[in-house]
């Protein structure tokens, strides 16, 4: 098995990312059918389901053959999906994934309510494995640091002056963690070797800036057909992320008054400004910078996957981390 591409890797897990979908739809029920109806649109919203494709992968790669590793998995994403449904709140975002998001059709208090919702239901599931679980604690970390780095990179909105070093550390914590989580909680089900385990959690915390700086690529250069959001998006949010930091360190004195103007623009990007920007990002090869750091995060990530045994979710694992690289939406 060499060279899987993302729908390739989800195949060979097929059965356990369908048990995955049914415990998402199962355990999220509510019987008052217009909050349920809410809770539909996001759960079946659609989404990688990265988070559990890395657990099953990881609890794989160390040897696990049980069922436990699915409800952990939906744990996961019910986590992430919550962390969506605020963060669209906040940023007043009208679509995410090609869709209406949850407060444009529900209101932001039903949508506020509704991530609240998730993240108790997250705490039910934990709570009947038991209170011994380690996994509740890997968790709990997990959702503090997103929290964390959701606060920070609140404060730091509007920040034109905010560093890379700085960036990357809300990275971390916002994306890294909890994917770094989902394969931690992954190996702990399969061993207790020490270095397989941490081997894994650092894979997945790598992983997971890789997949952050490509993602805030994507924001400039990506098809919004399929990307399922509009350009520019970040920058006209007051983001400067990961391009936009680097295009600010290289450009000319005129180009980055031009630049600090935009990002203080409150209205939408016009036609002529998304040239402009483009022209900007070729000028400076922003894309190629952009894959040559991911692409340093990645080897990194998969480097750290050499202690394990040779088994097909590792090469999984690795065929993951480079189609990521190669993503377009």
């Amino acid at each position: 098995m060499v060279n899987l591409d993302f729908n390739n890797i989800t195949k060979i897990i097929a059965n356990d990312l369908e048990e995955i979908e049914r415990i998402l739809l199962e355990k999220t029920r509510i019987h008052y059918d217009f909050v349920d109806d809410a809770v539909r649109h996001v759960i079946e919203g659609g989404g990688k389901r990265l988070r559990p494709i890395l657990l099953i992968l990881s609890s794989k790669a160390c040897g696990y053959t049980g069922t436990g590793a699915h409800i952990l998995a939906a744990c996961i994403e019910l986590i992430h999906v919550a962390s969506l449904v605020h963060d669209d709140v906040l940023d007043d975002a009208p679509i995410r994934r090609s869709q209406a998001t949850l407060h444009s059709k529900w209101g932001n208090k039903v949508a506020v309510l509704v991530g609240d919702y998730l993240h108790a239901r997250v705490l039910s599931m934990l709570a009947s494995r038991g209170s011994d679980d380690p996994a509740l604690e890997i968790l709990a970390k997990a959702a503090q640091a997103m929290c964390e780095g959701e606060v920070i990179h609140a404060y730091k909105n509007g920040d034109f002056e905010i560093c890379e070093n700085s960036y990357l550390k809300i990275v971390e914590l916002k994306t890294g963690k909890l994917i770094s989580a989902s394969c931690h909680t992954g190996a702990i089900l399969g061993t207790k070797n020490l270095e397989h385990v941490n081997a894994l959690t650092k894979y997945g915390e790598l992983i997971g800036i890789a997949f952050q700086i490509i993602d805030d690529l994507l924001d400039f250069v990506a098809d919004p057909e399929k990307f399922g959001k509009q350009p520019f998006k970040d920058l006209h949010e007051g983001k400067l992320t990961f391009p936009m930091i680097y295009v600010r360190e290289n450009c000319t004195k005129e180009e980055r008054k031009t630049l600090e103007d935009i990002f203080n623009t409150v209205e939408p990007a016009s036609d002529q400004t998304i040239e402009w920007m483009n022209q900007l990002l070729e000028s400076y090869r922003v894309k190629s910078y952009c894959l040559k750091v991911t692409q340093k995060y990645v080897d990194r990530a998969k480097a750290a996957l050499n202690v394990l045994p040779n088994t097909d979710a590792k090469v999984a694992l690795n065929n993951l981390g480079d189609s990521l690289v190669s993503r377009d939406s």
